[in-house]
């Protein structure tokens, strides 16, 4: 093992302009080093995977955010749902780069999974934000959920949810509104759209 005293290791590095290292640090200090990473050779591409292989990674990595979510660690679990919804936002999913038969029963039943599974990582993604109160995050989330499944319930509560809290109590009303014309026999959806009204009726 080779040991590099302090001054002999700054003097090999170069100097900076707003820190004298050579008078900061004597014989015998302990220093710390920052590496930074520049580069890494990734090997194995999501996109370059089977329909069945991505299938079986996203939901891997929906397993390992759910662990995180029931340690109330929101926002690792968070992280992790970024990252599977990263794969659908930016087309590695849909892109067939093996060519693999589209019409075979296996390739149709992952893609159909996989949509599924889309659906349910943005609407997990929303719960996990709206855990840690970054209520404009859910707000652009649900923006994508409507795009998939403009009447998904779960979607909407937490949209009219955050909308209000966000004090944009008009499309708060909105969002409720067509969740309770959705759903009209649930309560908790009725509470909440007139939690918004009663809000925007006090801020007037």
């Amino acid at each position: 093992m080779t040991t590099t005293k302090v001054k002999e290791k700054l003097h090999t590095n170069f100097t900076s302009d707003f820190l004298n290292q050579y008078e900061a640090f004597a014989d015998g200090d302990t220093v710390k080093f920052t590496v930074t990473l520049f580069g890494i050779e990734n090997t194995s591409y999501f996109y370059k995977h089977p329909a069945t292989i991505k299938l079986e990674t996203l939901l891997k990595l929906k397993g390992k955010a759910g662990e995180f979510f029931k340690l109330a660690n929101y926002k690792k679990a968070a992280k992790i749902y970024q990252k599977v919804n990263g794969y659908f936002n930016f087309g590695d999913v849909a892109n067939n780069f093996l060519r693999e038969d589209d019409s075979t029963e296996e390739f149709k039943s992952a893609m159909e999974q996989l949509q599924a599974l889309k659906l349910v990582c943005f609407t997990n993604l929303c719960v996990c934000k709206f855990k840690v109160k970054e209520y404009q995050s859910v707000i652009a989330i649900t923006e994508q959920i409507m795009d998939m499944a403009p009447n998904h319930p779960k979607g909407l509560y937490f949209r009219g949810k955050c909308q209000y809290l966000v004090e944009d109590f008009e499309k708060s009303i909105a969002s409720l509104t067509k969740l309770c014309k959705i759903e009209p026999e649930n309560a908790d959806f009725k509470a909440e759209l007139e939690q918004a009204k009663r809000l925007q009726a006090a801020d007037l």
